[in-house]
């Protein structure tokens, strides 16, 4: 993951030392999504609306989630360049929502680089808001932050 974030994110990526930190707090789950293996037969796939989390094949996204009681937060969410536009992101949001759901949350916040618009586009399709943001948080632009609805 560490290394298709520093190709994506570039000087904002996570490090794999900070990947490791997260996923060793508690209330985080990283969720990946994954090729099928060629060949195999038992392999799972990102066909329809399944998340892959075994390590199947090729990485094409993934999100990290955190939670705490009535809040959750997307704490990062990407999908690699050659997965983009097959509704990889949608479903791995999707599948961060419903953790969030199942954990209790009320609100699921996140923060996106304002001139990302195929990411805004998507949380908007979700029902995300903005409520809020932070100039100057990404380099050259403001983060925006946004939150959905989800319980309570």
């Amino acid at each position: 993951m560490a290394d298709h974030d520093a190709a994506i994110f570039g000087p904002t990526a996570w490090t794999l030392g900070y990947y490791w930190s997260v996923k060793a707090q508690n209330g985080t789950v990283m969720l990946a999504a994954r090729t099928a293996s060629a060949g195999d037969p038992n392999a799972d796939s990102a066909a329809g609306d399944e998340v892959v989390t075994a390590s199947a094949g090729e990485l094409t996204g993934w999100i990290v989630m955190s939670g705490a009681r009535a809040e959750a937060d997307v704490m990062t969410i990407a999908t690699t360049e050659a997965a983009r536009g097959k509704g990889i992101g949608r479903t791995l949001l999707q599948a961060g929502i419903d953790w969030a759901k199942d954990r209790g949350a009320e609100v699921v916040h996140l923060e996106v680089d304002e001139r990302n618009a195929a990411a805004l586009a998507m949380y908007a399709a979700f029902g995300f808001e903005e409520w809020g943001r932070r100039p100057d948080y990404y380099p050259g632009a403001a983060g925006i932050l946004m939150r959905l609805r989800i319980g309570g």
